[in-house]
């Protein structure tokens, strides 16, 4: 598994008290612009399986077709305020300063860094279940529950696989 960033203020569990998230700092040895990642074995499996059968499209569409293209800009939003939070007000001084082009673009990005752009535009949906398991709340999560991206595997197996 990748790194993930500097993991910072704890995780989120699932019912059988295994790690599903993480929270990052967007600053550290590298730029990074997600705030929450996945973890839980089962469901980083069933989001790789559901985005590559077209699951980015379909929760774009999801989201675009029930008119929820204000809401999505808001969630957006949210993360761009929970980044600023994260990185602290002296390495965001820091990188104002020193990486202004950078800090910009980090602090611009919506979920996962994305150009909140007109429309819905939905990076992976990793990311999307990571934030909505820590957040409590998505704009596609009806989409996102009826594909099984809100919980655990049921049956506590997360502990054969750690």
């Amino acid at each position: 598994m990748r790194e993930a960033g500097v993991s910072v203020a704890g995780v989120k569990l699932c019912r059988f008290g295994h790690v599903q998230v993480q929270m990052c700092r967007p600053w550290g040895k590298k730029i990074f612009p997600t705030s929450f990642w996945l973890i839980c074995p089962h469901l980083v499996r069933l989001a790789g399986k559901i985005e590559s059968n077209g699951g980015v499209s379909q929760l774009e569409e999801y989201i675009s077709s029930r008119g929820l293209i204000h809401e999505w800009r808001r969630y957006n939003i949210l993360h761009q305020v929970i980044r600023l939070r994260l990185g602290g007000m002296g390495m965001n001084a820091i990188m104002r300063k020193f990486r202004r082009g950078i800090f910009r673009d980090v602090m611009r990005g919506g979920v996962g860094g994305i150009r909140v752009l007109d429309g819905v535009n939905v990076k992976c949906l990793h990311l999307q279940t990571a934030s909505y398991l820590w957040l409590g709340f998505h704009p596609g999560e009806a989409w996102l529950e009826g594909h099984g991206l809100c919980g655990d595997c049921g049956r506590g197996l997360c502990a054969e696989i750690h």
